[in-house]
């Protein structure tokens, strides 16, 4: 009783952050339903066959879900006018609730722990995205806000020329301002990382990957950008563990052959013999059409990723044919 009020104390100085970023921001970006009937929230528990974890009960007694930014997060209710209704959202793991999903597809869910894991559209892996529901719904506001100026409208000169990928000296803003909220966003500390990359800061993208696979040692991503980014420093002998990691935390065998497939390059880059013919073994093991995808792969490929793509096949399996690409005939 007494850590369920703490819990709600805190939870009501959350709220009144919360609400000041609601009257701050320019009208319309944050939309807010009225509090959940108490019988709404036992109604949804008694569906859910357990009690609502207390951070988003909590949210719930304040407001009945609530959309930020145009739809960019959405999240559930449990009353008939939420914009989302919890029971309607896809289910995650057993002892985890999905609570609220993005217009880009993915899913945000609390485990057992109060964590906040986001579910990738279409995919088994997760991520964590935010050490607990208020700091993740912190983070949220504070990232998304830098792409919206004053009339409550996309700001200028924040995507690029396809209008379709944030600029990464934008995104290293979004991610860093998400972290200095929460600093246990795994998520965030690899999406600095990535934009780091983008930006040529190597080494700085380097040593955020790594952070993130601290934060987030169950989820490959981390370990596969890891592994990349050394590789392109010329360090094998951290890429090598770091694509076995990401190979061993995907269950689909297709998907860990392709990171195996990495493993080969990094130990081949490296001299290690052994370490290659075990790796490739292992990889055509998990799918025997591994190379014929590869194959593929350079033949999809376009610059850089086409060059990337063709170290993979001499790496798997050296002397492979590439066909040459036939010129696309204009309609």
């Amino acid at each position: 009783m007494a850590r369920r009020k703490r819990a709600a104390a805190a939870g009501a100085a959350f709220f009144d952050r919360f609400r000041s970023a609601v009257a701050r921001l320019p009208a319309g970006l944050i939309r807010v339903r009225p509090p959940a009937a108490p019988e709404e929230i036992a109604r949804a528990e008694a569906a859910l066959g357990r009690p609502l974890p207390e951070a988003y009960a909590s949210f719930l007694r304040s407001f009945d879900g609530a959309d930020l930014f145009h739809e960019s997060v959405v999240i559930a209710g449990v009353g008939p006018g939420a914009t989302r209704e919890l029971g309607a959202l896809e289910p995650g793991r057993p002892g985890e609730l999905v609570f609220a999903e993005a217009i880009a597809g993915d899913r945000f869910a609390l485990d057992a722990g109060g964590r906040v894991l986001r579910y990738d559209p279409g995919a088994e892996e997760r991520a964590l995205a935010g050490s607990r529901f208020t700091s993740w719904l912190d983070a949220t506001v504070a990232r998304e806000q830098i792409l919206f100026g004053p009339d409550g409208e996309y700001a200028d000169d924040v995507f690029d020329p396809s209008g379709q990928e944030v600029l990464p000296a934008i995104a290293l803003r979004q991610a860093e301002r998400a972290l200095k909220v929460d600093p246990g966003a795994a998520d965030a500390e690899h999406a600095r990382g990535l934009a780091l990359a983008r930006l040529g800061r190597r080494e700085a993208a380097l040593a955020a990957f790594r952070a993130a696979t601290e934060l987030d040692a169950d989820n490959p991503w981390p370990w596969f950008d890891l592994g990349r980014g050394a590789l392109a420093l010329d360090r094998p002998a951290i890429a090598l563990p770091a694509f076995r990691r990401a190979a061993a935390a995907i269950g689909e065998p297709a998907s860990a052959a392709r990171l195996l497939a990495w493993c080969v390059r990094a130990a081949v880059a490296a001299g290690d013999d052994g370490a290659a013919v075990a790796a490739r073994g292992e990889a055509l093991a998990k799918d025997p059409h591994l190379v014929d995808g590869l194959v593929r792969s350079v033949a999809d490929a376009e610059d850089d990723a086409r060059d990337e793509a063709l170290a993979l096949v001499e790496a798997v399996a050296p002397g492979t044919p590439i066909p040459r690409r036939l010129p696309v005939i204009p309609h």
